[in-house]
């Protein structure tokens, strides 16, 4: 199937000022979703979404008053299918003592009914959602700080500059992708509202293969989850991990990129979610 932009609107990020309060005691990291006119098989999907970023994220670096994010996700009549998507992205945020980071504590994720259907006949919504939810959880959405009106936490990336600089996602690139001299990953810039600035780049509006390719999957960059454009198999990246450790997430243990074992992680984490995918 050709490409297509994720989503068509721009993600909205209402953001409302939580302070934390130190709690020490609290371990884990758990996704509560609310559902609103999605049918049983769709709300299957989101838990098998939920499951997977749980499976990765174990819990936060900085010492924060609550342990889960509360999504609401919602099915509305919006444009008819083939039109706007939907939006999704976090809704409120919070943070710790220590004042490192900001986080999604509660996000939305709406989809335009007649789309939803669309996608859960062709084997895609499963992406979708997963992808919807890494939003909601920061990825594209919280690199700035102070491009969300809250200066002083985490600054991984300048609006349209095409660079994200965080740590832990820059090394994971220079070595996932074979980029050992690179300073920065490269974001999109193209595709407009709700795609640019918020996802890894690709090229020729996802139509064509960027070069860089997995030592981990043998896959081009291009099918990596958080880039802007679907189409073929999805793969989630160290790149994308590593932006959730910047982003102040703890997370699982994961061997060394380039190893069977690690293959053999990602695989876990796939079946935990329970993900499919048919090959465009």
């Amino acid at each position: 199937m050709p490409p297509r932009n994720r989503l068509s609107v721009a993600t909205v990020i209402l953001i409302v000022l939580f302070g934390a309060r130190a709690n020490a005691g609290l371990v884990g990291f758990d996704i509560r979703v609310t559902y609103s006119g999605l049918t049983a098989s769709q709300q299957a999907v989101f838990e098998a979404a939920a499951a997977t970023w749980e499976f990765y994220i174990t819990g936060y670096q900085d010492t924060v008053a609550t342990d889960y994010v509360e999504i609401a996700a919602a099915a509305a009549a919006i444009d008819g299918a083939g039109g706007v998507l939907g939006s999704a992205g976090p809704t409120a945020v919070k943070w710790g003592p220590e004042g490192n980071f900001i986080y999604a504590s509660e996000g939305a994720m709406s989809f335009d009914s007649a789309d939803l259907a669309i996608l859960e006949s062709g084997g895609l919504l499963s992406d979708v959602v997963l992808h919807e939810m890494g939003h909601v959880l920061g990825i594209g959405t919280l690199w700035s700080s102070s491009g969300v009106g809250l200066p002083g936490f985490q600054e991984l990336y300048v609006a349209n500059s095409g660079q994200y600089t965080g740590a832990a996602a820059l090394a994971a690139w220079q070595t996932e992708f074979s980029q050992p001299a690179a300073t920065y990953v490269p974001v999109e810039l193209g595709g407009g509202g709700g795609t640019a600035n918020g996802h890894w780049n690709e090229v020729d509006g996802g139509s064509g293969n960027t070069g860089f390719v997995s030592n981990i999957t043998g896959q081009d960059f291009r099918n990596e989850l958080m880039t802007g454009w679907l189409g073929g198999s999805t793969f989630i990246s160290t790149v994308t991990l590593g932006s959730f450790a910047d982003l102040g997430y703890t997370l699982r243990t994961v061997p060394e990129p380039g190893s069977m074992i690690f293959a053999g992680f990602v695989t876990l984490a796939a079946a935990v979610s329970r993900i499919r995918r048919r090959d465009g």
